[in-house]
């Protein structure tokens, strides 16, 4: 099969992965903006003229509400239509893509066999407040072929906007756990590292982790263990949370930095505890978390939130706490430090829920996928 995965601004090796399996038998290109997340994957990446482009360097989030009405969408490629000539799949992403719907209309055109869009998207009728946008999401809608939702929630947010059933299936995100998998830990020294890794945004909990992470080393429960609080990203609330953790005097038990994928497994090995606190807004609430994965590959217990799709990813191989509260979050957080045995117990089962998750097992269902809806 000829296969292009499109994914504008948004190509990433989280994602990508999934598609590695699939190389030795088919033929797949990446189509992109000037600017994507990542653009170094193992099949050729082209990367197309797109209004995102604007979008980089300062002002940037002034820059989105201005692009966006001016293209329904901002991430349009141009000339994508014409590139997709010849290509058996579109693999494009969510509904209210502008480059979702171009590969519909390179559909109509007769330029592409068929289109596949994964969905992430788990609240139904978001995206819908600029002009333009309620038409782009019905004709995608009507143009797909096949939608791949990530989880459950994402495709009954589907079936609500008038998405036929039998047109959806279930993947959830994968990982890699060849790559990421357990290290020997000791699970009752009194040095603990817990970890974030993801978006430095706030509907990703990221002050719930400032505020507990100062209650925990205010805890005279906890005197006898140096904590150490460890924050991998980069994003809008970076400079902020950075006010915070010097206000809160935690300079010498909180650190943020950022780091390639590539180099991710050594954060999750030298870690004792994962945390990953996000939370709902009005317009998003976590649509399944690759991070979350990464975290069960690697063996280590979870401190994880109720939010969106993260119940569905975690199942019962983690700790629940309610989102948007540091209480909530340090109480579960405190239990982890205190357990050992119960560290310990939780990582075993953490690593072995994510083998199901494992890339090589959801190449074969997009496979299985791309040929149904090529002989349908």
């Amino acid at each position: 099969m000829k296969i292009a995965l499109v994914r504008g601004a948004f190509l990433n090796q989280y994602e990508g992965q999934l598609y590695y399996p699939l190389l030795d038998r088919h033929e797949i290109m990446a189509f992109c903006s000037k600017h994507p997340i990542h653009d170094q994957f193992p099949f050729p990446v082209v990367k197309l003229a797109s209004p995102m482009d604007l979008a980089f360097g300062p002002m940037s989030r002034l820059k989105m509400p201005i692009l966006n009405r001016l293209f329904i969408d901002a991430h349009w490629l141009m000339g994508l239509e014409k590139r997709l000539d010849g290509y058996d799949i579109a693999h494009c992403a969510d509904i209210f893509y502008h480059f979702s719907h171009q590969c519909v209309m390179a559909k109509r055109q007769g330029r592409v066999k068929k289109v596949v869009a994964t969905v992430f998207e788990n609240i139904p009728f978001n995206n819908e407040g600029i002009c333009g946008r309620k038409r782009f999401k019905r004709e995608v809608i009507e143009g797909v072929d096949r939608f791949i939702a990530i989880s459950e929630r994402s495709k009954a947010a589907l079936m609500l906007e008038g998405t036929d059933e039998n047109k959806i299936s279930v993947v959830g995100q994968r990982i890699d756990t060849k790559r990421f998998k357990p290290v020997k830990r000791d699970f009752y020294k009194k040095k603990i590292t817990i970890l974030f890794t993801g978006r430095l945004e706030f509907y990703k909990g990221v002050y719930e982790i400032i505020y507990s992470a100062k209650r925990l080393l205010s805890d005279p429960d906890l005197k006898e263990y140096k904590l150490r609080f460890v924050l991998v990203g980069d994003g809008g609330e970076k400079a902020k949370l950075e006010t915070l953790i010097e206000r809160l005097s935690l300079g010498k038990n909180v650190i943020i930095m950022s780091a390639e994928y590539g180099k991710m497994t050594s954060f999750y090995d030298a870690a004792d505890i994962f945390v990953a606190p996000s939370r709902a807004t009005s317009t998003y609430q976590e649509q399944f978390s690759t991070v979350l994965l990464e975290a069960q590959a690697s063996g280590l217990p979870i401190v994880t939130t109720y939010s969106g799709g993260i119940p569905e990813n975690v199942e019962g191989a983690a700790l629940m706490a309610n989102p948007g509260d540091f209480y909530s979050i340090s109480g579960a957080l405190k239990k982890l430090i205190l357990n050992g045995k119960l560290r310990k117990s939780l990582g075993e089962e953490a690593r072995k829920h994510s083998l199901k998750y494992d890339v090589r097992l959801g190449a074969k269902e997009i496979e299985r996928i791309y040929e149904e809806v090529l002989s349908s």
